[in-house]
């Protein structure tokens, strides 16, 4: 069968398919190629993909067993159709539309069914309230929200009941913390759990990490954290508002904003605040460059040079939206 693909060198093979997989365009019912030299990933819908190509190939369907889609097609309606989930340790959220919640029970069943790792179903309603929190309900396996997520070593207790986690942000962590260097200073301004903070300071050995946010459960899942991964030497959790604690702090070289929909009210505070400024936000598929120019404009005003080093797109927020990271470098 046709399709588009990714063509990366093979040392960047993994990362490229790691990275395709968390934005979801990986085309998994086609066998991955390559030669000597290069990895050929095919994907549904064309993706900026620093140092890939992208060209058309003919690929090997994968041999299908009864997967989760068959056992649904059994279970349910011909014209209820479910999205992807999200796999936070062995829990599994997902977003069921309206119109099949009918079926909940029988989807957490099929879920459980085709993923012998995962233990527990919820289905995600929806962010509740101002700390981002998913409003959830168990709706098949263990009656619990709580699981210990791993990513790249980093061990990550995560209640998805009490705070925001998207695994889906993996590579971006691990990308921003190979940017810091040793003896570096990291502000996260909206930590969570502290992913973020907790690989930077695992990695790249900073000399300081301040991991800030106002959720009071997400401060205590982060100090938890901080200490079962042996870096409470370097990070510091504070509960609290960034708008208030960032100005306190001393200047850093990375300030990282993961807060979509709000990072704009924060912007001009980061700034101010240190010299790379990784900015995470969700726009308009055809308003990357107003959001651009928006950034640069902003900065100006508070008579800072910023310039843009690189943006991509991170994942897919709806039909006509999308998720970006940006870095920028604040002179």
């Amino acid at each position: 069968m046709e399709s588009r693909c990714i063509v990366v060198p093979r040392r960047m093979a993994e990362r490229v398919r790691r990275q395709l997989l968390e934005r979801g365009v990986l085309r998994t019912d086609l066998e991955i190629q390559s030669d000597t030299e290069h990895v050929y990933l095919p994907i549904m819908e064309p993706v900026d993909v620093p140092g890939g190509e992208i060209c058309r190939r003919t690929f090997e369907e994968r041999e299908r067993t009864p997967d989760l889609q068959d056992l649904l097609a059994d279970r349910l309606p011909q014209d209820v159709a479910l999205s992807s989930f999200d796999v936070i340790g062995d829990i599994a959220v997902v977003r069921i539309p309206d119109r099949a919640l009918p079926y909940k029970k029988k989807i957490g069943e099929a879920i459980l069914a085709t993923h012998p790792s995962i233990r527990v179903v919820c289905n995600d309603r929806g962010v509740k309230d101002a700390f981002r929190v998913r409003d959830v309900e168990v709706i098949a396996g263990e009656q619990r929200t709580e699981t210990m997520h791993v990513e790249y070593g980093t061990e990550l207790a995560v209640d998805v009941a009490m705070v925001y986690f998207s695994p889906r942000l993996a590579t971006e962590r691990k990308r921003v913390a190979d940017q810091v260097m040793p003896g570096d200073v990291v502000i996260d301004m909206f930590a969570g759990v502290a992913p973020f903070s907790i690989l930077a300071a695992r990695l790249a050995h900073p000399s300081h990490v301040y991991a800030i946010d106002v959720n009071p459960a997400a401060a205590a899942y982060a100090r938890r954290n901080v200490e079962r991964n042996n870096v409470a030497d370097v990070v510091e959790v504070i509960q609290g508002d960034a708008a208030v604690v960032v100005p306190r702090l001393e200047h850093a070289n990375h300030v990282i904003m993961n807060l979509p929909h709000r990072a704009d009210e924060f912007f001009s505070l980061a700034v101010n605040a240190g010299d790379i400024v990784h900015y995470y936000d969700i726009v308009e598929k055809d308003g990357v460059k107003r959001r651009l120019d928006w950034l640069v404009e902003r900065s100006a005003r508070e008579d800072k040079k910023a310039v843009v080093q690189s943006w991509r797109r991170v994942g897919t927020y709806s039909p006509v939206q999308i998720k970006i990271g940006v870095d920028l470098a604040i002179e």
